[in-house]
């Protein structure tokens, strides 16, 4: 028998599909796969074109540069175009996770989020065609940015309200994640070769075509739906938390999203302080062969595959044995596993001389992990507690994950250095360790929600 979920038919019986083998979840997770190969193609080159086409020389005639440059002397002082450069990538980012909560709450006010995502798609492309001159690189990346983060948020919405089961629901997201990094992984792989052999601008055209390629692969797949996955009904938008009791509920999302924050502000030293870590200490001669440093990076997208692998058929097997463990499980586990990453790190950093690079291996395996286990989980947890009415402005905050840490790793990178790298690390652990507690209470919370519920349920 089939049930309606927030406005669309979900298969509610034990014998029918899974919502995976759905073609508009494929659709869904296509889009973000291209998305995602667009976004980190551009991003992946973004610092080298600012620095060499857009802020190069006295006079840049890429429109607004020249403001930007004098407006940022201003507040900073004399930069070099190097400093420049990464000024404007860092404010790039930002717009971008700015853009998601912001991209969620417009979704969720105009309850059509099939019309607001080609809208979205539509910025992309008519932004990536900018930043093909150098005149209107500037605007066109704002553009660009402003309009994935607006995508992002809602299409995640989207993925969730194709699921009535939580589990399914977790399951979902994990795929969902491995779309995502392989389009991460891709992205920069082709934008990054095309800009070697034949240059930037055809990097660019790739990361337009591939936008392109996704949003007519959206619309294929979800031709012929009466009502979109993700639309809010006129019910929910006039009664906002649509029967759910909004308090306990925003509580149990503000622990569990400020569980995942601080995870992902550990997490994010990656990318960042690892690297130049694992260059000092860690031994990267391989059979007389140098790996290359950054090839921590790729392989930290790979782990990420894999696990999402095995998590596939390690909590399907468990579920089937009486085992089923929650959205607030798998954040409380994820949390342990990123500041048990740390910890290693903090014990190899207390040993002496040159580290084997199991050391390493063993903590892009425990962070991957936490990757693996919170970040669908969030995603979940918004979509089974959040009002119905506000689904996508909770899914834009979960998104602004990535800001936060950003920050973080910029402000805690200050002190590398200048105390023993074992207490750096330590450090870091200690932060997911605040990320666990703040799961046991968003757990503790759910808890007693439903315990309450039950109560009114049953009186």
């Amino acid at each position: 028998m089939a049930t309606t979920i927030r406005g669309m038919e979900t298969e509610g019986s034990a014998g029918a599909p899974s919502p995976i083998r759905d073609r508009r979840f494929v659709g869904l997770a296509m889009l973000e796969f291209w998305e995602r190969f667009a976004m980190t193609g551009v991003k992946s080159l973004l610092v080298l074109i600012l620095a060499d086409q857009i802020f190069a020389g006295d006079l840049p005639r890429a429109f607004g540069a020249g403001v930007l440059r004098d407006a940022l002397g201003q507040w900073f002082g004399p930069l070099s175009t190097t400093g420049l450069a990464s000024q404007v990538y860092g404010y790039a980012g930002a717009l971008l996770y700015l853009s998601v909560p912001l991209g969620g709450l417009i979704g969720d006010y105009v309850g059509n989020r099939r019309a607001l995502l080609y809208l979205a798609a539509g910025a992309m492309l008519v932004g990536l065609l900018l930043m093909l001159q150098v005149t209107g690189f500037l605007p066109g990346l704002a553009l660009f940015m402003a309009a994935t983060g607006t995508l992002k948020g809602n299409l995640s919405v989207q993925v969730g309200q194709l699921f009535a089961s939580e589990l399914e629901r977790q399951r979902g997201y994990a795929i969902y994640l491995g779309f995502l990094n392989a389009g991460a992984i891709c992205g920069p792989l082709v934008c990054g070769t095309l800009a070697a052999l034949a240059g930037w601008t055809y990097a660019i055209a790739a990361a337009a075509l591939a936008v392109l390629i996704g949003i007519l692969g959206y619309a294929v797949t979800t031709a012929g739906s009466a009502r979109l996955i993700g639309d809010v009904t006129p019910d929910a938008r006039q009664n906002g938390s649509h029967g759910r009791a909004v308090l306990p509920s925003s509580a149990i999302l503000v622990a569990a999203i400020l569980s995942i924050y601080f995870c992902w502000a550990a997490y994010e030293q990656v990318s960042d302080i690892f690297l130049l870590w694992a260059r000092a200490r860690v031994e990267l001669h391989i059979a007389g062969w140098l790996m290359p440093v950054a090839w921590f990076v790729s392989l930290d997208g790979i782990f990420t595959l894999l696990l999402i692998v095995g998590a596939q058929a390690l909590f399907p097997w468990l579920a089937r044995r009486g085992i089923a463990l929650g959205a607030q499980d798998h954040i409380l586990l994820g949390g342990l596993a990123c500041a048990g990453g740390y910890l290693v790190l903090a014990l190899a950093a207390s040993q002496d001389g040159a580290l084997s690079i199991g050391w390493a291996l063993a903590y892009l395996v425990l962070v991957d992990l936490a990757v693996v286990l919170v970040w669908p989980s969030g995603l979940s947890l918004i979509a089974a507690v959040a009002p119905p009415r506000f689904v996508g402005l909770w899914t834009g905050i979960f998104y602004l994950h990535g800001f936060f840490a950003s920050l973080w790793v910029g402000i805690s990178g200050g002190y590398y250095g200048r105390i023993p790298d074992s207490w750096f690390w330590a450090i870091q652990a200690g932060v997911a360790g605040i990320g666990v507690l703040l799961a046991v209470a968003a757990a503790a919370l759910r808890h007693r929600s439903r315990r309450l519920q039950a109560t009114t349920t049953s009186a």
